[in-house]
């Protein structure tokens, strides 16, 4: 059972570091972040060393809050977000992961708590590193593939047109935060699902 209307403590966006992945679809969590970071004007995340990945310490809505883009591939990326919890001493359930998703249309933001990882290689290492899947999700959805293989799907950049929904849509993940930041879980599940 999960805890009434929860504030998240963290931020996490999904994705992969390098120039090679970063306008892909797969990269659609570090794009939301850095949509919100964009939004408030929020500059510096700095290499986190005890966490490996890249860590924002901020404040908006009379709420403290992190930011975060673990430095390791989409298939590791539990590793440092399970370190990165552990060092801080926060709960899985304060966490909020910002994530693509086959299961969605394209440009359709869902906000949930807990769940499955269905397929999702991130969610999969983060459930098994952090033991649990008790954390909200903001699934962005990235459509499935007609024919490609869902690995060159997901890895490779959108066509113009899809671009410019899914630039929308990290648009709505900031909305998203800003709502959690603001409102807490339930009342921003209302708003937005």
């Amino acid at each position: 059972m999960r805890p009434a209307n929860i504030i998240p403590k963290i931020f996490i966006g999904l994705g992969n570091p390098g120039d090679r992945y970063q306008n892909t679809r797969h990269n659609l969590g570090y794009l939301s972040l850095d949509c919100f970071m964009e939004r408030h004007q929020l500059e510096g995340l700095r290499d986190d060393k005890k966490s490996d990945g890249l860590l924002l310490k901020s404040e908006l809505f009379d709420q403290e809050f992190l930011l975060f883009k673990s430095s390791r591939y989409m298939n590791e990326s539990g590793l440092s977000i399970n370190r990165l919890r552990k060092y801080r001493n926060i709960s899985m359930q304060d966490i909020c992961i910002i994530h693509d998703d086959l299961d969605l249309n394209i440009g359709e933001v869902r906000i949930k708590y807990s769940g499955g990882h269905g397929g999702h290689n991130g969610l999969r290492n983060i459930i098994q590193a952090c033991g649990t899947n008790d954390f909200i999700r903001i699934r962005m959805g990235i459509g499935h593939p007609e024919k490609d293989e869902v690995i060159d799907y997901v890895l490779s950049k959108p066509k113009k047109a899809e671009k410019e929904v899914l630039d929308q849509s990290t648009y709505e993940a900031a909305d998203i935060m800003d709502s959690l930041l603001q409102r807490g879980l339930d009342e921003t599940m209302n708003r937005f699902n």
